[in-house]
């Protein structure tokens, strides 16, 4: 793309709001917006391209601060200075700063670059109204402008501008007098003003040769700033590739060490469960084997006796459930009545040594435990209890002295071969 040279290019001022998006926004030194807009994909060197084609930047502002680094690399490339702020401009204000003089712009990209624009003219406005006012006619106000935001008052200004517009003219005056004098044929110099022409002549010739210095070193500079350019474009593409391949390896750390973490807090959960569920099972198991009888409560002298509540099948069948009737067993039936002799049958079939009563026996009862060789005494006068044990508010085993309950069972087998112990139940309980 050509440009116009310099003279003819107008002053802006240009605000930008850097990022994935960004926003561009341009206006000219009397505040008027000359154009806004934002793109996703813009590369700085667009971004520049597109300044370019709008005029010579003056100021480069931002909405925040410290001013990015964006920012700074574009104004540097334009040596421009940037409007520094104190403190980044709230949202309230950016809105406040372009509403009205017909500005417009499409997202909040737009509406911060503006904003920015918009902030640093008005810091301006006041410096740029002296400009007006004391510039004379026939000089350039906008050079006026550029010159007092690099630091030069508005006099000295104004005096170099003057003097650069009489060099121009003499200038002028030199080339068509000198134009005039070959087509005359007259090699001498013209007379009349010849110290002022030959002082115009020297002052001219340095002008020209420090302007060629200084086009010569701005050659030098871009070429240099150019190659530099690519060097950067290099770099930054190797970044790029460098920060996506390590965003890659950090995301996957990232996942790996929450995957460790959640499992390492399952793992202490499940430990936790399971130490609870072992302390559990421990209560369970000492429950089981005290209710099994498998943990013994030492009475001293006594015997281990397994109750049965009622004398019927159900409780028989119930204790048999819960704590086992094994053969060799002795019984306590808490109630002996209610139970006849199939009841007795039943009992007998679990293979009990020998059974006690707490209330009288039915005669069909004892008849069948004598049949089947099964002695049975009554707690009352015969076999006392020695102790309940009670699990769950229940007395579910009992303890009779052991010494007794042998003696009497020795007895009652002699009894049995002698065929009187049937008879002594009857003569007891029945007469």
């Amino acid at each position: 793309m050509a440009y116009s040279s310099a003279k003819f290019r107008r002053y802006i001022i240009v605000g930008i709001d850097p990022g994935t998006t960004i926003g561009v926004a341009i206006i000219d030194l009397e505040g008027n917006p000359i154009e806004v807009f934002s793109s996703k994909n813009y590369s700085c060197s667009d971004v520049i391209e597109r300044i370019i084609s709008r005029g010579n930047p003056l100021i480069v502002a931002s909405d925040v601060t410290p001013t990015p680094s964006t920012v700074k690399r574009i104004s540097r490339i334009f040596s421009s200075p940037v409007h520094e702020l104190d403190e980044s401009l709230s949202t309230e204000e950016k809105i406040a700063l372009t509403k009205g003089e017909g500005y417009e712009y499409k997202n909040v990209h737009e509406r911060d670059a503006l904003a920015a624009c918009v902030n640093t003219f008005r810091r301006h406005k006041k410096k740029f109204s002296q400009v007006h006012r004391k510039t004379p006619p026939g000089v350039d106000v906008e050079e006026v402008k550029a010159m007092v935001i690099k630091g030069v008052s508005i006099s000295d200004a104004v005096d170099r501008l003057i003097r650069a517009k009489e060099e121009k003219e003499a200038e002028k005056e030199m080339k068509i007098w000198d134009a005039r004098r070959k087509e005359s044929g007259d090699k001498q110099p013209a007379k009349k003003g010849n110290e002022r022409t030959d002082e115009n002549k020297l002052r001219l010739r340095r002008i020209m040769k420090g302007k060629d210095d200084k086009i010569e070193m701005l050659e030098e500079l871009t070429a240099a700033l150019k190659t530099r350019l690519a060097e950067k474009e290099v770099e930054l593409t190797n970044l790029h590739s460098r920060v996506a391949t390590l965003k890659t390896a950090r995301k996957r750390e990232i996942e790996e060490t929450e995957e460790i973490t959640r499992r390492e807090k399952e793992i202490k959960r499940l430990k936790e469960e399971l130490k609870a569920r072992e302390g559990e099972n421990a209560e369970l198991k000492q429950i089981v084997e005290e209710l099994k009888g498998k943990r013994e409560v030492k009475v001293k002298g006594g015997k281990k006796i397994k109750v049965i509540r009622s004398f019927s099948r159900n409780a028989i069948l119930d204790t048999d459930r819960k704590y086992g009737l094994r053969r060799g067993d002795v019984v306590f039936l808490e109630d002996g009545s209610g139970g006849g002799a199939s009841t007795a049958e039943l009992l007998a079939s679990k293979g009990v040594a020998a059974v006690i009563y707490g209330k009288e026996l039915s005669h069909f009862a004892a008849d069948k435990f004598f049949e089947s060789g099964i002695p049975a005494f009554s707690t009352l006068g015969e076999i006392p209890l020695l102790l309940k044990e009670e699990s769950e508010g229940e007395d579910d085993f009992a303890f009779v002295d052991e010494q007794l309950l042998n003696e009497k069972m020795e007895e009652w087998k002699k009894e049995r071969k002698r065929g009187k112990r049937g008879e002594k139940y009857r003569t007891l309980y029945f007469k």
